[in-house]
């Protein structure tokens, strides 16, 4: 016991010499790194090299004096910014980030931060800018932008919770926000929602502006809750491009079917046939399934199940 405790103090000594605060697991995340970005012809040229040498050298206080240093004199150079947010990224040091970025305080106007969210998503360096978009949505001007950018990140992938608590975040402040609100709307689908649905797809009705295609939602919540007459009159007054979405002719088939003995596709066919220019590849016959035997068989089954 005697000799463990000078070793503990050398070893303490040690690593307060060399200033190692981060967790040493992330050492080959660094050294092996190659998204660290080069620069040449700049006046930060020199910093920022040494600030990527230092980083895959693992001296780390070092490395973060010298980003920040970069930045204090280089505040428009987006390639330094890049470099110090893909530092902080490897070291999971995301707060301590986030801490720096909100006391430098970027307007919303900044051309620099707008240019690095934008070569962020070029270079598909996603999880980053989803960094980076946090912090900004704790600066005023930046709230809604962020909120709407990471609700759109999330919805696209699959994380339905997430995406759905940015969305609220935006609606609590503009209740009528027309993105937030067809955000929701798709959410309300992918979790079978159709009372939700519905509630949203109403708000749309008066919010939409821009986007007038809201008729699939009360097409899909009327077909799911049994209300066959009034979907058919929602899909019938969609507009024409909504028609030839996939997703709005299926369930304006499927009304169709429930509806009608011998239902006629005369009013579908030209919307069908857009899809198909547009490279969908599923045959005619198929998608309209009263075009051959087996087919009438299936919507038999298909209405005696719904009615």
């Amino acid at each position: 016991m005697k000799f463990r405790i000078p070793y503990l103090l050398f070893l303490c000594y040690f690593l307060f010499l060399f200033g190692c605060r981060y967790p040493i697991a992330k050492q080959d995340e660094l050294e092996t790194d190659t998204l660290f970005l080069e620069l040449t012809g700049s006046k930060a040229t020199d910093c920022n090299a040494e600030g990527i040498r230092l980083s895959k050298t693992i001296q780390l206080d070092q490395a973060e004096t010298v980003w920040d240093q970069c930045i204090q004199t280089n505040p428009n150079e987006v390639v330094v910014h890049l470099n110090r947010l893909r530092f902080y990224y490897l070291l999971d040091e995301y707060e301590h980030l986030k801490q720096k970025i909100t006391k430098e305080a970027p307007s919303r106007s900044s051309v620099t931060y707008t240019t690095i969210l934008k070569e962020l998503e070029v270079r598909l360096r996603n999880e980053e800018r989803v960094v980076l978009l946090d912090a900004l949505s704790r600066l005023k001007g930046w709230e809604l932008y962020s909120y709407e950018e990471l609700a759109n990140y999330y919805l696209q992938t699959g994380n339905f919770v997430y995406a759905e608590g940015y969305f609220n975040q935006i609606l609590e402040v503009v209740p009528f926000h027309e993105n937030a609100l067809y955000g929701m709307a798709d959410i309300q689908v992918q979790k079978s929602n159709w009372y939700s649905l519905l509630d949203y797809a109403k708000s749309l009705e008066v919010a939409a502006k821009k986007n007038q295609e809201f008729h699939f939602y009360f097409v899909k919540a009327n077909y799911e809750l049994g209300r066959y007459e009034t979907a058919l009159k929602w899909a019938e007054s969609a507009t024409p491009n909504e028609k030839t979405q996939i997703s709005f002719l299926e369930v304006w088939r499927d009304t169709l079917l429930v509806l009608k003995d011998s239902p006629r596709w005369d009013n579908l066919l030209p919307y069908y046939r857009k899809a198909v220019e547009r490279g969908y590849a599923v045959p005619e016959s198929v998608f309209f399934p009263t075009l051959s035997k087996e087919g009438k068989d299936v919507r038999k089954a298909s209405r005696s199940g719904r009615s």
